[in-house]
């Protein structure tokens, strides 16, 4: 009997899938790989049917038994495979329930080695880490340099290693650094996924908070910018090598996984500066970050916090509809030594009415921080709009009147 071509095709994948099975059963149980096939199946246990769609996909045993011609061309291409044991398959009758599951855990994603990790006296105060490169003064400045830096020559590249150039300025007398010394000024390059990161996360801008947030910023030299420092090293709990098929000689070799990248450790030029960051460029279509400079932090400098409302649905102006024309979304503060830096400014909304003009009494400042001095009292947050009786006196006392 001649087969279907595609029918041929099928048999001799079917015969590399047995190899392929073959090989990972001797790979991960060399127990049952050595055992003879008359004791994969015991009295204790039903006996074992062989699966015809080993050899064509979507063909069951019941599909044979009720077509004469399928039975047929089985015994004609497949004499054995009723009796090969390597195509069998454990019906769901067995017992199955003490068998290890091999999907299980089949993949994890470790942190990456080489990754910062902040003392708990950093974490606790809200602050996150970044990491940044020294960027050479004769090299990497300039227009086109720095274009270079962000656009590098391979984008499809696995070393495809986007930086963004910057500076790092400002005083902090807890080290003695004043800036008006040259000194203090040093050329920085940070990883282009480092700041895409937090930006996704904070976002920037009128309602953002990436630039008015404090990080641990670390600095390496410029020899050290490599992308693999920054990669999460993914581990397979089942084996992870592949196979190849030669279609003439119909032999199988074997492909070993490639070996992880290994990189040498490497030691900061500074650690845990505490940093704001600041004059953030973006692009103007793509929105991604152009450049981004930085400004060391100390417990005497104020910091922008942004406002957010709270308690809306108690204000009987923002419930029906109304809103708060911001005049200003952020308030300067300054933070304690140790203290907590905020994610936010709380403003109490609750009593708003139409038209009521909300200053800093209403701003909830938490423990460990106070108003800037340049924050008067009469500091103004915004005033509430909404629409017409919406909240405003006549409109709620239309409301009483109704109700009787």
């Amino acid at each position: 009997m001649v087969a279907h071509p595609l029918l041929r095709q099928a048999a001799v994948q079917s015969r590399l899938a047995a190899r392929l099975s073959k090989k990972r059963t001797a790979a991960h149980h060399p127990q049952r790989a050595a055992a003879p096939a008359a004791m994969m199946c015991t009295t204790s246990t039903p006996p074992l049917s062989a699966q015809p769609n080993q050899y064509v996909t979507g063909v069951t045993n019941d599909q044979i038994e009720a077509n004469q011609a399928m039975r047929d061309w089985y015994l004609a291409n497949f004499p054995s495979w009723k009796e090969d044991p390597e195509t069998n398959i454990v019906t769901d009758s067995l017992d199955t329930s003490a068998a290890p599951d091999e999907n299980k855990g089949e993949t994890e994603i470790t942190t990456n080695p080489h990754a910062i990790t902040l003392p708990p006296s950093l974490t606790q105060r809200n602050i996150r880490p970044l990491v940044a490169y020294l960027r050479d003064s004769t090299n990497e400045t300039g227009t086109r340099n720095c274009d270079r830096l962000r656009n590098p020559t391979t984008p499809n590249s696995d070393d495809y290693f986007p930086l963004i150039p910057g500076i790092l300025h400002g005083s902090d007398p807890t080290s003695d650094i004043l800036s008006i010394h040259p000194d203090s000024k040093l050329l920085v390059k940070t990883p282009w996924f480092e700041i895409q990161r937090e930006l996704d996360r904070y976002a920037s801008g009128r309602n953002g908070s990436f630039e008015n947030r404090v990080y641990a910023l670390t600095i390496y030299p410029s020899k050290d910018a490599h992308v693999g420092y920054h990669r999460s090293v993914r581990t397979l709990t089942k084996d992870d090598t592949t196979y190849h098929l030669n279609e003439e000689t119909m032999e199988v070799t074997e492909i070993p996984p490639t070996p992880p990248q290994v990189l040498p450790d490497r030691t900061p030029l500074m650690e845990n500066v505490l940093v704001i960051p600041s004059d953030l460029q973006l692009h103007p279509v793509a929105h991604s970050a152009l450049c981004v400079n930085f400004i060391r932090y100390h417990p005497d400098k104020p910091i922008k916090i942004p406002i957010r409302t709270v308690n809306e649905e108690e204000s009987p102006a923002m419930k029906r509809g109304g809103f708060i024309a911001f005049v200003n979304t952020f308030v300067e503060c300054l933070v304690e030594e140790g203290g907590v830096i905020p994610e936010r400014i709380e403003l109490e909304c609750s009593g708003l009415r139409q038209k009521d003009v909300v200053r800093r009494e209403r701003l909830i400042i938490p423990e460990g921080v106070r108003f800037h001095p340049r924050v008067r009292d009469d500091f103004l947050v915004g005033t509430v709009f909404g629409a017409k009786g919406g909240g405003g006196a006549d409109g709620d006392a239309g409301e009483e009147e109704a109700k009787k």
